[in-house]
């Protein structure tokens, strides 16, 4: 699943460095040049994206902090900072000592049905074998393979394996750790992350007049730069910025726009009885349904629309995201907090949160959207 994070960042001074400018543009171009003749490499395009994120100084210093905030949450890190044991001796100990359903094969070998060689292939049901998936129906059945097995229901591992150590380090893969005299592995606690990219799918998130020279467009998703929302004269999209530069009220009021006029034509479209060429719905009689959900309800207004599908009025930034992070911590929309009342844990007011935490930020901190997958 891909989600948006909000990544608030602090950058002082900018220091210019004309000479990396110059050999990035001449990498972008290079890079232009080979995709006009390899135009189904999706490579380039991969390519063309990381460059693009890195065309200023204040871009380069944009995604150098949010490398920085996003580490700690790394999934696949090996920076032992970030890094706990999870010892599982107790419980392979426990299965160890234990049983297991296997199954006796042709030649004699004893082995577990849902381990090596048979991988669940076979099973044990009833006292006896059966094979799974079998025929055209893929059902069980007691195949001739299945016939030639002998079930084996309950049978103790301690006869299976020579040892402890075979059946933790053959059968379940784990390494003994000196440190912890144990079988387990490291693996970071606050892990929320495998891949991210700034901007992404979520490329203009911000506005900012043209005037402004300190901003950041990002690695914008495949395709993502044709389908970019063309910006009010004066503007331009970017997915980073000051919390200075950004105009907030030039977001809400575009995005109301857009939605009003997206509202007028479903309007349209439910009084006429048809929808347009293109168009993936279809009328109902309680309005407009897309994709299994009711776009456009009959009789609903232009300021119900605007509070659903616009920026509502309550909103103080028009702006939402999944998570928020920062050098201090890793905020999200999925949070609990305890109800004084009741004292049982309580889904956050994210969007108080949202609203809250931007209005404390300092003006010159930045804000960048940040898409991370998991």
């Amino acid at each position: 699943m891909h989600y948006l994070t909000l990544a608030a960042i602090e950058i002082h001074e900018v220091v210019e460095d004309r000479e990396t400018d110059i050999w990035i543009a001449e990498i972008l171009e290079e890079l232009k040049t080979q995709k006009q003749t390899d135009t189904k490499n999706i490579m380039l395009d991969i390519e063309s994206g990381k460059w693009e994120n890195l065309q200023s100084a204040f871009s380069r210093a944009v995604d150098s902090g949010i490398s920085d905030v996003m580490y700690p949450y790394y999934a696949s890190t090996e920076d032992p900072e970030y890094l706990e044991f999870d010892n599982r001796t107790e419980k392979l100990r426990e299965e160890y000592e234990g049983v297991a359903d296997c199954i006796k094969l042709p030649q004699g070998t004893i082995v577990e049905q849902h381990g090596a060689p048979l991988w669940s292939r076979f099973i044990v049901r009833d006292g006896k074998v059966f094979q799974k998936d079998a025929g055209p129906l893929h059902h069980e059945k007691r195949t001739k393979k299945a016939k030639r097995m002998a079930a084996l229901p309950d049978y103790p591992r301690r006869k299976l394996y020579k040892s402890f150590a075979e059946y933790a380090e053959d059968r379940c893969g784990f390494s003994f750790d000196e440190e912890h005299q144990g079988y387990g592995y490291y693996y970071n606690p606050n892990a929320i992350w495998d891949w991210y990219s700034v901007g992404g799918r979520w490329p203009e998130l911000f506005l900012v007049k043209d005037s402004c020279t300190e901003y950041s467009v990002g690695e914008r998703g495949r395709g993502n730069a044709d389908r970019m929302a063309k910006a009010p004269e004066g503007y331009r999209w970017v997915c980073a910025a000051r919390k200075k530069d950004i105009a907030w009220e030039a977001m809400r009021d575009w995005r109301n726009r857009e939605t009003a006029e997206h509202f007028h034509k479903l309007e349209q479209m439910f009084l006429a009885g048809k929808t347009n060429p293109g168009f993936p719905g279809e009328i109902v009689p309680e309005g407009i349904m897309r994709f299994d959900r009711l776009v456009y309800r009959k009789d609903s207004s232009l300021e119900e629309y605007l509070e659903e599908y616009g920026i509502p009025g309550s909103w103080k930034y028009p702006v939402g995201s999944h998570d928020i992070v920062d050098s201090d911590r890793w905020m999200s929309m999925e949070d609990s907090v305890p109800d004084p009342e009741s004292g049982n844990y309580v889904p956050v007011d994210w969007r108080s949160c949202i609203d809250g935490y931007i209005d404390n930020l300092d003006e010159d901190t930045v804000l960048a959207a940040v898409d991370y997958h998991i």
